[in-house]
């Protein structure tokens, strides 16, 4: 399945409070959630995905990077929230939809992030 991902120019602006590695992640992120902006957030997955051939990534920085991605800017909301369902970690975009234009959308295999339900990194 190919997905196409967009990233605006407004990206950059609104991420600039963040790191250049987490900037980096937030793309691999995007491209790496599904039609309904989720995705298996653990560690093995995201490295696996977005750091393949990095062997310098660390899972320590990618906890790091995680937090900033997953943080709010005072006044904003945050970029990822994550969460959990039975343990198992996720982390989803809630504007996903604004800033993703889907051609076929497929239904999610991920379950649905619960109310209020933020899963600590």
């Amino acid at each position: 399945m190919a997905r196409i991902r967009t990233i605006k120019p407004s990206f950059w602006v609104a991420t600039g409070h963040m790191s250049r590695e987490a900037r980096l992640l937030a793309v691999g992120l995007i491209s790496f959630a599904d039609d309904k902006g989720r995705f298996i957030a653990t560690t093995q997955a995201i490295l696996g995905y977005v750091f393949p051939l990095d062997t310098d990534v660390t899972a320590k920085k990618l906890d790091r990077w995680l937090t900033e991605v997953a943080t709010p800017r005072p006044g904003d909301s945050a970029l990822v929230t994550l969460y959990q369902v039975n343990g198992a970690p996720y982390g989803y975009f809630p504007n996903y939809h604004r800033h993703q234009k889907i051609n076929r959308p497929q239904p999610s295999s991920l379950p649905p992030p619960p109310d209020g339900a933020l899963f600590e990194a």
